[in-house]
């Protein structure tokens, strides 16, 4: 295999979180780094919104914030490879949200750090063939608030519950470069926030010096979980299905830089919000 096609190779467990919001849980890949090699990346995203569901019912944005809501995140992220087949990883973000609406008496815009994730990505059993590999990836993650921020609100920057999320995924890549997998996983979550299953696919292609990926993730919360209106926001039972679209482009076989776009196109109890990312990536 081509050296940088090795080196490109290392930096798409960093490109399957950079370009997901900051609500997803997907912060593992079918790709591992290799022991002793480590990335690194700093990233911003904007997303908007000025339609919600409702349980099921699409509204436009709630007032007192005006027809939109936009959240920005500034993001770091780093992986390690402890083994060739085990690698850890964090995630930490700094979000500002805001409404735009004209009351003196709401606060418009919050922002602090949210939630400092801890994932071990492991590669126990994989599959070689004349035509690619087969890998199967098991993962657990630990994800908690680091701020004091207010989660009982529309206007909030994550929901003040720690997360258990253990995920299994099954990747094949071929060696002509194109690769697919599929992921699903379990979140256990604290203070009365439900608990969910989260699934996901992906569909991309690795060449030599670009790569590109399409992708999809759902969330569907416990259905015993009451919709908005009823319980506190953070305890309120949130379904989505998201698309998205990443890139990434090597400079070097230490540097590169990944842009991103996703999409909600349903759910219930949350805001249909579409995002665009972008992020410096470093490897060592």
């Amino acid at each position: 295999m081509h050296v940088f096609y090795k080196k490109l190779l290392t930096c798409l467990l960093f490109l399957g979180a950079s370009c997901l919001t900051v609500h997803s849980q997907n912060l593992i890949s079918g790709f591992n780094l290799g022991k002793g090699k480590a990335t690194a990346a700093l990233s911003y995203s904007w997303e908007s919104y000025d339609e919600f569901y409702f349980a099921d019912e699409k509204m436009a944005a709630p007032p007192p914030y005006g027809g939109k809501i936009t959240t920005q995140s500034i993001t770091l992220y780093a992986a390690y490879g402890l083994t060739d087949h085990l690698d850890i990883i964090i995630n930490l973000p700094y979000i500002t949200a805001k409404g735009d609406g004209s009351d003196p008496m709401v606060d418009q815009e919050v922002s602090g750090v949210q939630d400092a994730s801890l994932f071990l990505n492991w590669t126990p059993i994989q599959i070689e063939s004349e035509g690619g590999l087969l890998s199967f990836v098991g993962a657990m993650g630990l994800s908690t608030p680091l701020s004091d921020y207010e989660a009982n609100a529309v206007l909030s920057i994550g929901n003040q519950s720690t997360r258990i999320d253990p995920k299994v995924l099954m990747q094949y890549q071929s060696n002509a470069g194109w690769f697919a997998n599929l992921n699903a996983g379990y979140s256990v979550r604290s203070n009365d926030v439900p608990n969910a299953t989260v699934l996901g696919a992906k569909l991309g292609f690795a060449a030599a010096k670009f790569y590109v990926d399409l992708w999809s993730e759902s969330q569907i919360s416990d259905s015993d979980a009451q919709d908005i209106g009823a319980v506190p926001f953070n305890e309120t039972r949130v379904n989505y299905t998201q698309i998205g679209i990443g890139a990434y482009y090597p400079f070097s076989p230490v540097f590169g830089i990944s842009a991103g776009y996703s999409k909600y196109v349903s759910g219930r109890n949350v805001g249909l919000a579409g995002r665009v990312s972008g992020a410096l990536v470093f490897n060592f």
